[in-house]
């Protein structure tokens, strides 16, 4: 049994079961067309210095086509394609190991001379050539569904360039790898060897290209020979495949790539290059001379120089021959026109290239006018211009004569337009510079725009002002000067007067708008700040009627005037220390004034305590007779006040946070369930100060 058809039944069979179908849009782009237009008109570049004749093609039709690749990773952008089997193989993207189309046609000899295997499927494109030059050459892409899996096996589809005639010995296959004289082949170029110069486009099972059908190709190579000048060679491109009649190849031929070198000259007036006409001492010819087609090898050209025009006298003189160096496409060189000081017609400057063609002398030429120096530049802007109101559009506009065009505007506002729009505020003279293109010394000319009877809208407003929070202010102002009714309004309230009063809780800008007939417009804004003065203090005791006071307040306060409500105490300080003489509640106040003169005030309850003293009674007979039935320490001077009484077991059995609730306090009731006995009792008290006092001891519960 054939392997390679065993394999491809398996690998069918398996990307059927995990594929499925899939709907994909090609970008790789090929349709069938007929070989003789394929040859003339996509493959061989027209005016090339290439003719061919005796077009010739043996295969299936199916076979050969054109392709567009711009969207896809071949390489080359559109051209010729000859395959194996059918174009539409090449379809991307690369979704099978195995593609390929037996057309049932037969192989070619050559090729298989070449391989020594039967070919099958073969595609054959010939044609006779004639060259003007001595280097022909086109670029390609060999690609294969060969790849990868059968590289180094007996199943390698080939293709050849055979070139045969004069100087050439019998018949070469010019598809030669870069910087070798080895064929491009399957086995010669891959992942493995020149991998330089290959594509691997996916094996079509795990990955593959989304534009390509084939699993692998070259990069863009190039065939090219050398030939004898207007001479007939035979070229034949002959692709077939190896073995079997199976996976398919291809070859792409790059569109317009066949080619010989040929020579076109272009010109290039530096000053403008849509002119023809090159002013004396201004500016440059640029002269470029440019070869298409084969560029490995030098060439030397001759250039001859005719027209009415003088060389070496009217302008400099050019060189009589250029040379290109190899791989060099292009030469340039400059002209320069003569001043002659004297008045004369347009001179002609023609400088051609003879092309000794097969069929005839082909001349390349190019062609300019070397004219006088034009008068000096003269600039007109005009009449110095009216105006009745600011801020007018006024158009301005030059005219400019002699100079060489084009001109290089510079107003005085920045713009490089030849007219400008303005709209001035007030009088104002507006400067316009020219420079042409031949770099003399600027011209500058100016206009003045005069606005008449007008004066200027001028408004001087109150300033920015400070006030304090609940109070108001006055501001505003009366404007001056402008054309007509003043109008005033304020962009943040709804006032039309000149002047508003004002009492912002927080800073606030207000915008106060002056128009006038002519629509000028005159703004000014007034800020005013808020200031909030907060009066607060706090209390520490130094003892229980001597009180250290703390100012809190804000801000940037200035002064203080304490009262401490007990009819004798007052101070300025800010923070003063005070003892009362007396005990009891006293209405402590406090008035403050900050550096703008803005007042605030707070009162508050401070309280003078006696001495400290404690009594604490050591028993008590609960029998409501109204007399000692309750337990609770007597005394005064402090303000806070924490009873506990606990059993012999040590177990807490009432407990009181207020001097108002002594045990027993809810009646003899609650004192049952207690025998008579000594308890434990301990005190605490807080005392203004901050200090607290503990005391511990015992009490006889008598019932």
């Amino acid at each position: 049994m054939n392997y390679k058809k065993s394999h491809i039944a398996f690998l069918t069979i398996f990307f059927l079961f995990i594929l499925g179908s899939k709907n994909v849009i090609a970008q790789l782009q090929v349709n069938q067309q007929n070989p003789v237009n394929l040859v003339n008109n996509v493959f061989v570049q027209q005016n090339s210095g290439v003719y061919v004749s005796e077009i010739q093609y043996q295969g299936s039709p199916q076979s050969i086509g054109f392709f567009n690749g711009q969207n896809s990773n071949i390489g080359l952008a559109s051209g010729v394609l000859m395959t194996t089997g059918n174009l539409n193989i090449s379809i991307g993207p690369n979704n099978k190991p195995n593609a390929g189309d037996d057309n049932s046609r037969p192989g070619y000899a050559p090729l298989t001379n070449i391989v020594g295997t039967a070919t099958f499927n073969a595609a054959v494109l010939s044609f006779n050539f004639i060259s003007e030059s001595d280097v022909v050459e086109f670029r390609y892409v060999f690609a294969s569904e060969e790849y990868p899996e059968w590289v180094g096996r007996e199943y390698n589809d080939v293709f050849a360039f055979f070139i045969s005639g004069p100087g050439i010995a019998g018949t070469q296959n010019i598809a030669r790898i870069p910087g070798t004289n080895l064929p491009v082949t399957i086995n010669n170029v891959n992942a493995g060897s020149f991998q330089q110069f290959f594509v691997n486009n996916g094996d079509g099972v795990n990955s593959g290209g989304a534009t390509v059908q084939y699993d692998g190709f070259t990069r863009p190579l190039t065939a090219r020979a050398n030939v004898i000048p207007c001479q007939t060679y035979k070229l034949t491109m002959a692709i077939a495949d190896v073995g079997d009649a199976l996976w398919d190849s291809g070859v792409f031929l790059e569109a317009s790539s066949f080619s010989s070198t040929e020579i076109q000259l272009t010109k290039e007036i530096s000053t403008n290059p849509d002119s023809n006409e090159l002013v004396e001492d201004c500016g440059k010819a640029i002269i470029t001379a440019t070869r298409t087609g084969p560029t490995s090898n030098a060439l030397t050209i001759n250039l001859d120089y005719s027209g009415s025009a003088t060389y070496g006298f009217d302008y400099t003189a050019a060189p009589t021959s250029i040379t290109f160096q190899p791989n060099q496409s292009s030469v340039s060189f400059e002209i320069l026109a003569i001043e002659d000081n004297t008045t004369e017609t347009p001179e002609s400057v023609i400088i051609t290239y003879r092309d000794t063609g097969c069929y005839g002398i082909n001349e390349r030429l190019v062609a300019f006018n070397i004219i006088d120096q034009p008068p000096p530049i003269v600039i007109n802007l005009g009449n110095n211009i009216e105006i009745e109101c600011p801020n007018e559009m006024v158009e301005l506009t030059s005219t400019i004569t002699g100079g060489v065009e084009p001109y290089n505007y510079l107003w005085s506002t920045g713009a490089t337009t030849p007219s400008i729009i303005v709209s001035p505020q007030e009088s104002a003279t507006y400067f316009l510079t020219i420079n042409d293109v031949c770099d003399k010394p600027p011209v500058k000319d100016s206009i003045k725009i005069n606005i008449i009877n007008y004066t200027k809208l001028l408004l001087n407003p109150t300033g920015d002002t400070i006030i304090c929070l609940g109070n108001e202010v006055r501001i505003g102002g009366i404007a001056e000067g402008g054309k007509g009714v003043l109008s005033y309004f304020w962009s943040n309230t709804n006032s039309i007067e000149p002047f508003i009063v004002v009492s912002p809780e927080v800073p606030t800008t207000y915008t106060l708008n002056v128009v006038d007939s002519c629509g000028v417009i005159v703004t000014k804004t007034i800020k005013v700040d808020v200031l909030d003065v907060k009066a607060f203090f706090d209390t520490q005791y130094l003892n229980n009627n001597t009180i250290q006071f703390t100012d809190l307040s804000y801000e940037n306060i200035i002064k203080w005037d304490w009262d401490f409500g007990d009819g004798i105490g007052t101070s300025e300080l800010q923070n003063p220390l005070y003892a009362y003489t007396d005990t009891g509640t006293f209405i402590v106040k406090l008035i403050v004034e900050n550096e703008a003169g803005c007042v605030a005030s707070i009162s508050n309850p401070i309280k003078s305590y006696p001495p400290f003293s404690l009594y604490i009674p050591n028993a008590f007979t609960p029998n409501g007779d109204g007399l000692n039935d309750r337990f609770k320490a007597i005394g005064e001077g402090f303000v806070t006040y924490q009873m506990d009484i606990f059993n012999r077991w040590g177990e807490v059995i009432y407990t009181t946070d207020s001097y108002r609730r002594p045990w027993g306090g809810d009646g003899r009731d609650n004192l049952e369930e207690f025998p008579s006995g000594v308890y434990v009792y301990k005190i605490k008290v807080g005392l203004p100060t901050g200090d607290i006092k503990e005391f511990i001891g015992r009490i006889t519960l008598v019932q």
